[in-house]
């Protein structure tokens, strides 16, 4: 019988490289899936908490039913962006951003069903309080 030690190398030690996911908004559409209408209500709840004049520049957004799922569509000015993308990890509590949002736009609108075609936030606080 046998016996050997094996020394390991001491550079390969690695480190875990945690790293924050960041979203790249190379358009101005941005398409988020909640699994309930209740999450998307608790989202829009939990803005307008948090500050009241939040909601007012995501005006261009829509809501869509397809595949018993909630998509949010928000459409954002080019000058909105940074406001966007600070906003965007309070989004992600609730909902699970998607890729591809202008192909899958499309699909919602040719086979989803539209909950609140403008406005869904303001509209989902204001009929649902």
């Amino acid at each position: 019988m046998t016996v050997t030690r094996v020394i390991p190398d001491k550079d390969v030690k690695r480190k875990p490289k945690i790293k924050r996911k960041s979203i790249n908004i190379s358009n101005n559409l941005s398409i988020y899936m909640f699994n309930t209408f209740d999450e998307f209500f608790e989202f829009c709840t939990s803005l307008v908490k948090d500050d009241k004049n939040t909601y007012t520049f995501l005006k261009k957004s829509a809501l869509y039913l397809y595949k018993s799922k909630y998509y949010l569509c928000l459409y954002i000015n080019d000058k909105d962006i940074n406001y966007f993308k600070s906003i965007h990890y309070s989004i992600i509590e609730f909902a699970t951003h998607l890729n591809n949002s202008d192909l899958f736009e499309r699909k919602l609108k040719e086979y989803g069903k539209s909950i609140f075609k403008t406005n869904a936030i303001n509209n989902c606080v204001k009929h649902f309080k």
